[in-house]
């Protein structure tokens, strides 16, 4: 029975210095003056943060600078006199008594395309996309839309 109450004894010791280690170790790494800014800054957190502001732009400073683009309708009209074909440099178009090569652009910004082989034709893109195409002796109307300069 000695050694029960010895043990017993040994831990009522270890237990009340255990405690009592552990109060000297929270005050050991803060002083109460570091523990009220560590406090404080754990909840800053939840602290409510200012709302953006919004910039508020009046409609007149916006409507000068807004420009509404106007198209026209613009036609064009072009006689192919005559295709060369080339069989090592580019193929060569009369259209409207000026010589463009294969891959120029015309003087409206339509771009031509000479497609040799059974029938030797000439392609001729408008700005907006679409094909119009003719042979050498025959005249095309190419019409587009177009925006207008202001």
């Amino acid at each position: 029975m000695p050694s029960k109450c010895l043990i017993c004894l040994l831990l009522a010791a270890l237990g009340t210095t255990g405690v009592a280690r552990a109060a000297d170790l929270m005050t050991l790494f803060t002083t109460p003056e570091e523990r009220q800014i560590i406090n404080a800054n754990r909840y800053k957190s939840d602290e409510p943060r200012p709302a953006p502001v919004e910039e508020v732009v009046e409609e007149t400073t916006l409507a000068p600078d807004i420009q509404q683009l106007v198209l026209e309708q613009v036609r064009r009209e072009y006689r192919v006199s005559g295709i060369t074909i080339s069989r090592d440099g580019l193929h060569t178009v009369w259209i409207n008594s000026a010589i463009y090569q294969d891959g120029e652009q015309l003087d409206s910004s339509s771009r031509i395309k000479v497609f040799d082989g059974d029938e030797v034709r000439v392609r001729i893109t408008a700005p907006d996309g679409k094909h119009y195409f003719a042979r050498s002796g025959e005249t095309v109307e190419v019409s587009y839309m177009a925006p207008v300069e202001n």
